[in-house]
């Protein structure tokens, strides 16, 4: 099928899906990503995650993805109005009528289709199962990326208890705020009453289901990981995808085991793919996701690629700290289709863009728009220039539905007032981090050097 072809089938969807309601998303009903380090849950990973209160999970452990806070976002999204917290996808849409938001993308997704006419007339207060799950067991990581979290790493929650909060305004640093929001996440030898209710549900949830993604923290630090995987191999079900994200640069052993975990489950007919995430390179890329060896993460990429059949899918999170070598990384996605792309169809290298908003004092809209423009009609014109193949004997090349959402990145940096209210707490922000992690940001960004003394006196 080509790109034309898929573009046009989406715009199809589109229009049914609003004739539902202009607020009508399944993802609500049919996607799920369960936190069970600290019992909390949404159905994508734009509106903030939601506390599954304990007696809910006690009286029916199906509550894990069927909260009563959920049934009544579900109730509203069938009537019209819009969920606040799904305000992301409000954004592109109001951007013009032609932009696909990701409304668009997940209910129009194989994953989803086929349940649109049930999802569309069903009771928005009764229990239903998932087609696409994803179960985070633990905070267990070995990376502390600049815009991370405590409840989400366990090698950040290390630095806020040596060291304490951060000095910004805004993000997830202060344990008092997630002990009482109730984020503060299970220790590794607590007993976990959500992980308990997840291993209860699982098996009845599992015949549903048509995607399983695994995530953390990192996957492949938590034995409920392993012991998934292989409760997969022991009861497989032909035509499941099974997804596990990994940061990529774990310990050998771990990667090892992860690529023997993939081929085992493909010989038992279950199709395994991987998610890592990144979005600069080199330097710049390390100083932001603390942890990173930029080369191990190229070879590791490589290895599965080699060593398996599975996709590598990248996800990236653009924020002001990639925005320099944010097309020097595409470059090296495109570099990996060269190698292992060997059709239009099949794209072992897919890639999806994200633009990051929490914490505000990182996101890409805190510099002038007039600065952004120039940048974002270089990534633009960039992109274009791949969207047909490079060679002949090469599948390499960039998607139309990648391109909409560069498209929609570029036009949110080309459009967007800057957070000027923010910059004081970037500077504050950086100069801690420096300190904490032993990193130099002037010169590992010299683009940037002259904001940390033109923001330092940034009114907030």
């Amino acid at each position: 099928m080509s790109n034309e072809q898929r573009i046009k089938i989406l715009e199809e969807k589109r229009e049914k899906i609003n004739n539902v309601s202009c607020s009508f998303c399944t993802a609500k009903w049919l996607q799920t990503t369960l936190m069970l380090q600290n019992g909390y849950n949404h159905s994508c990973h734009h509106p903030a995650p939601h506390k599954i209160p304990l007696k809910e999970i006690e009286a029916d452990p199906a509550a894990l993805h069927n909260s009563q806070y959920k049934k009544e976002q579900r109730l509203k999204m069938l009537t019209g109005e819009r969920p606040s917290e799904c305000s992301y996808c409000w954004k592109i849409e109001d951007l013009g009528k032609d932009y696909f938001s990701d409304r668009h993308y997940k209910t129009a997704d194989t994953w989803a289709w086929d349940r649109f006419d049930e999802i569309a007339h069903s009771d928005p207060g009764e229990n239903v199962y998932p087609s696409y799950l994803e179960v985070s067991f633990s905070n267990a990581c070995n990376f502390a990326c600049a815009y991370c979290s405590p409840e989400i790493s366990s090698k950040w929650m290390e630095d806020i208890k040596q060291n304490g909060e951060y000095p910004t305004k805004h993000g997830s640093h202060n344990l008092d705020y997630l002990e009482k929001s109730g984020k503060m996440p299970y220790k590794n030898r607590e007993h976990n009453p959500y992980v308990e209710a997840f291993w209860k549900w699982f098996p009845d949830a599992l015949p549903h289901l048509k995607v399983l993604r695994i995530t953390g923290g990192e996957p492949t630090m938590s034995k409920d990981t392993w012991k998934l995987l292989d409760y997969l191999i022991e009861n497989p079900r032909k035509g499941l995808d099974v997804a596990i994200n990994t940061n990529g640069c774990v310990e050998d052993k771990l990667i090892n085991k992860l690529i023997e975990k993939i081929n085992a489950l493909a010989e038992v007919g279950v199709k395994v793919d991987v998610y890592t995430s990144l979005e600069s390179t080199g330097l710049q890329a390390e100083y932001a996701r603390d942890g990173l060896d930029y080369i191990k993460w190229l070879e590791n990429v490589d290895k599965l690629l080699k060593e398996t059949k599975s996709t590598v899918a990248i996800m990236t999170t653009v924020n002001i700290l990639s925005l320099p070598t944010f097309i020097d990384f595409i470059m090296t996605v495109i570099d990996f289709r060269k190698e292992y792309n060997t059709s239009f169809e099949w794209n072992r290298i897919p890639m999806s863009i994200n633009t990051m908003h929490w914490p505000p004092h990182l996101q890409l809209t805190m510099l002038d728009k007039e600065d952004r423009m120039p940048q974002a009609d270089t990534i633009e014109k960039f992109c274009e220039a791949w969207l047909k193949y490079y060679k002949k004997d090469k599948y390499a090349r960039i998607y139309l539905e990648e391109f909409d959402q560069i498209q929609r990145l570029c036009d949110y940096m080309r459009t967007t007032e800057p957070a000027v209210e923010h910059r004081a707490d970037f500077v504050r922000y950086i100069q801690a981090y420096d300190k904490r992690r032993n990193k130099n940001f002037a010169e590992t960004f010299p683009q940037y050097t002259h904001l940390l003394e033109e923001w330092n006196g940034e009114k907030t």
